[in-house]
């Protein structure tokens, strides 16, 4: 039961996946929690974030889809009737920017419930002409999961620089994990080079991983450095209730990749990483997947799908990894195997650097960060609608 004299919040997440934006909405969740506030979240009944959710003891509102304009995504509907019969919300933090017409219009008549977004990809277009500007106004304070997005949002949505912020991923530092408590031991892989990459529970198809199994393949022909590579994919739920499994594990047989290609399932994926060698990304979606950010953490190079972001973070922090182009295998492969002969190296860079990134995505100071601007943007609202 919710404390009655604490404030209330509702997160909106509509989304199945468990992909970089959901982890970054419940790092905010578990903050916003231990803070006492009271969480509701919207997602759909069916997801990942959801069991999650039910987990935590938080209440779940269903999200249905619905569009006010078939012809536009970005007028995507969310109703906020249900949250708000259960009680007065005081903030409404939002992770998918196509909600925000629907959200802004509903807001107007809630004036003193303050409007939290959290941008994670670039916004296709300006939105200052003259009918978008109150919709834009609405917003108290927008977070952006990347440091490359601020030009973008400030140029493109026309907030003044006080309601943007910035203060990285909040990614905590964590002990490798036992052995024993996971599937696979994998000090019996001591002698070869273990690369990871990580499977969401609503990935729809194994598509994005055949690139990485046809890389893998050939990686194994040439074997560099003398020292074969296994794949270890990684995910929160068990690989038994994906559909295409078979799929995979069919492309896995006429590769001959069975003794190469290693399954985890573990809701610590972080504690997993810091036993590999080589982490991959394969989301085409994310600009910098929080994973990778945690393996350079944790002292392991990584590969990330090409974007102006992963260049940018590889500018700042040079040879912490590689990028490539993603779906490409023969690119994939030549990173693969330069990081393998050059493993030594890697490893220094990203022992060097490792400070400089954990500081900048600071779990500590993310926290603190987060809970002041929620306080000030619900002071914000109150100061202006103050009744006189």
């Amino acid at each position: 039961m919710g404390n009655k004299y604490a404030r209330n919040i509702l997160y909106v997440l509509p989304s199945k996946g468990w992909n970089t934006k959901e982890r970054f909405a419940f790092r905010d969740i578990a903050q916003a929690k231990k803070h006492g506030y009271n969480i509701y979240i919207c997602t759909y009944e069916d997801s990942f974030a959801a069991r999650m959710a039910r987990s935590f003891e938080i209440e779940v509102i269903p999200y249905r889809p619905h569009f006010l304009n078939r012809f536009f995504n970005f007028h995507k509907h969310l109703s906020l009737r249900p949250a708000f019969k259960k009680a007065h919300i005081d903030i409404v933090h939002c992770y998918n920017f196509n909600l925000l017409f629907s959200l802004s219009i509903q807001l107007k008549r809630q004036n003193i419930t303050a409007l939290v977004l959290t941008q994670d990809s670039p916004i296709d277009k300006p939105l200052q002409r003259f009918w978008y500007r109150p919709l834009i106004s609405r917003i108290d304070s927008l977070i952006i999961a990347n440091k490359n997005l601020l030009q973008d949002a400030l140029g493109n949505l026309g907030l003044p620089l006080k309601k943007v912020e910035y203060f990285g991923l909040g990614i905590k530092y964590e002990d490798a994990v036992n052995p024993l408590q996971i599937a696979i031991n994998f000090d019996l892989y001591k002698d070869y080079f273990l690369t990871g990459t990580y499977v969401s529970p609503g990935l729809n198809d194994h598509k994005r991983l055949i690139p990485v199994l046809s890389a893998l393949k050939v990686i194994n022909e040439k074997n560099p450095g003398g020292k074969k590579s296994k794949l270890v994919l990684i995910t929160p739920v068990d690989f038994q209730s994906m559909s295409w499994l078979p799929n995979l594990m069919r492309n896995i047989q006429e590769q001959d990749l069975q003794e190469d290609v290693l399954f985890v399932t573990t809701q610590d994926i972080i504690g997993v990483i810091s036993h590999l060698d080589l982490w991959i990304s394969n989301a085409p979606d994310e600009l910098i997947e929080d994973f990778a950010i945690s393996a350079l953490v944790h002292e392991v190079p990584a590969i990330l799908a090409r974007n102006f972001c992963s260049k940018d973070l590889l500018e700042e922090y040079e040879g912490v990894g590689e990028t490539y182009k993603l779906f490409d295998a023969r690119e994939l492969r030549d990173k693969w195997e330069k990081i393998i002969l050059g493993q030594a190296i890697y490893k220094e860079k990203t022992r060097l650097y490792k400070y400089f990134i954990e500081r900048e995505h600071s779990h500590k100071s993310y926290k603190t960060q987060l809970m002041n601007l929620y306080s000030k943007s619900v002071q914000r609202r109150v100061r202006l609608f103050r009744k006189k």
